[in-house]
């Protein structure tokens, strides 16, 4: 089955660009030029995906992107058109999988979605296979992609679980940011390292518990590492 993206760009030739391309690589297609649009195609279009620019006319998309990250569990990819790090680290903080800077290459944009979609095709629904235990509450099922915190599921973000997975395979070896963005996010990626704190505290805010250690370990003047 096709997958599905909406693309919520108020500029029409922007709007127009990405939706030609889209379409030409087989994905099915609906556009929105505001906010009010999007809110409606979101819940009767049912993306895989969306592109969201940081300008919209009636909203600001990140008022809009934290509704989508609160909603709905699919990965969010920001337009914006400044290289402005605050822009980029808000929208991360407010649940954004990734963003790209205008102007872009029509190629970059397509390659990125294709990486983000891979992720969720990698989904099972084999809930019977064998669940590992990361610490005392957290464990994994690396088959169906399902984390549960004691008894209860944890909803991760596409990003969130490939990161998780990254270092629990991983661990007791150090990584830096650097190399952290290099094996999770598969594509050569020029985005400011601090978006691997942003998950990474998104990660820890979903999993630890007050009083107990965390699971992902700060190796202060290097990055991250799982005991």
């Amino acid at each position: 089955m096709n997958k599905k993206i909406l693309v919520i760009e108020d500029e029409s030739y922007i709007n127009d660009i990405l939706t030609t391309a889209l379409k030409s690589e087989g994905y099915l297609v609906r556009s929105a030029f505001n906010g009010a649009e999007a809110r409606e195609l979101l819940n009767t279009f049912n993306p895989n995906l969306t592109l969201l620019d940081v300008n919209l006319p009636d909203e600001s998309g990140f008022d809009l992107c934290k509704f989508i990250n609160s909603t709905y569990s699919i990965p969010i990819i920001m337009l914006t058109a400044r290289n402005d790090v605050f822009d980029k680290v808000l929208g991360l903080e407010l649940g954004a999988d990734d963003y790209i800077t205008k102007p872009f290459h029509i190629k970059e944009v397509l390659t990125r979605i294709k990486i983000a979609l891979r992720r969720i095709d990698k989904y099972a629904t084999n809930s019977k296979s064998t669940f590992i235990p990361l610490n005392s509450i957290i464990k994994i099922n690396y088959e169906s992609r399902l984390v549960y915190k004691k008894d209860t599921e944890v909803i991760l973000k596409p990003k969130e679980y490939e990161l998780l997975e990254f270092l629990s395979q991983n661990k007791n070896r150090v990584f830096s940011r650097d190399e952290i963005l290099n094996n999770v996010w598969e594509f050569s990626y020029d985005g400011d390292p601090r978006t691997i704190d942003i998950h990474i505290r998104r990660l820890r805010s979903k999993l630890d518990i007050d009083g107990l250690k965390s699971i992902i370990e700060t190796v202060f003047g290097i990055g991250y590492v799982m005991r």
